[in-house]
């Protein structure tokens, strides 16, 4: 595994941030059934479709965490031992919680869990400031709302085992990158070194 490699694959994790940080879109809808059986139609125009931007997060989630097998070849081929990656990642909260999420997208449901907290991801949700909301109409069972998509606020909660809201994937992908950076240069430090 070359230096080279090892860009290309932090170039890839930028982008698919970036793909996650993208608000513009052609729209999304969705129904809801309330208790009392009404189903209300919910629009919110102008904006990325709910599908695609937890496409978007799952994708960013998985590659954070295939991250970790590419740093290991990388600390492999120059004959450093790579149990220091897995020490580093299992003293990480972040990292660890990247770990569970992405084994739970993978298998379905998870056996054993770096973090102990057995996270989950919850559905997306948004948050519309008014400030953002450039027309809205209101019609019996329907609401469509038409934002500037910059204002648009998006979290995906991540859900311990007993249900309770812990964190927010954006975050905490953004931060497993850093860490995941910090590995990458204390590898290529020590190649530096090497020479």
């Amino acid at each position: 595994m070359t230096e080279e490699e090892i860009q290309e694959l932090f170039k890839r994790l930028a982008r698919l941030m970036d793909a996650t940080q993208e608000r513009s879109g052609n729209g999304t809808a969705w129904n809801y059934t309330f208790p009392n059986g009404e189903v209300h139609r919910y629009i919110i125009r102008n904006i990325k479709n709910i599908n695609e931007t937890e496409d978007d997060i799952y994708n960013l989630i998985l590659w954070i965490w295939n991250t970790k097998d590419y740093l290991k070849l990388r600390s492999n081929t120059n004959g450093h031992n790579f149990n220091n990656i897995e020490k580093f990642i299992n003293n990480d909260y972040y990292l660890c919680m990247c770990a569970d999420l992405a084994n739970y997208l993978k298998h379905g449901q998870l056996r054993n869990s770096r973090s102990g907290n057995f996270p989950t991801l919850g559905r997306i949700q948004f948050t519309v400031p008014q400030s953002s909301i450039r027309n809205s109409c209101f019609r019996a069972f329907e609401v469509d709302i038409d934002p500037d998509p910059r204002g648009v606020e998006l979290e995906i909660p991540i859900i311990d085992k007993d249900g309770n809201k812990i964190g927010d994937a954006f975050e905490y992908c953004e931060l497993a990158i850093q860490r995941l950076e910090m590995i990458k240069n204390e590898i290529e430090l020590s190649v530096q070194k090497d020479r």
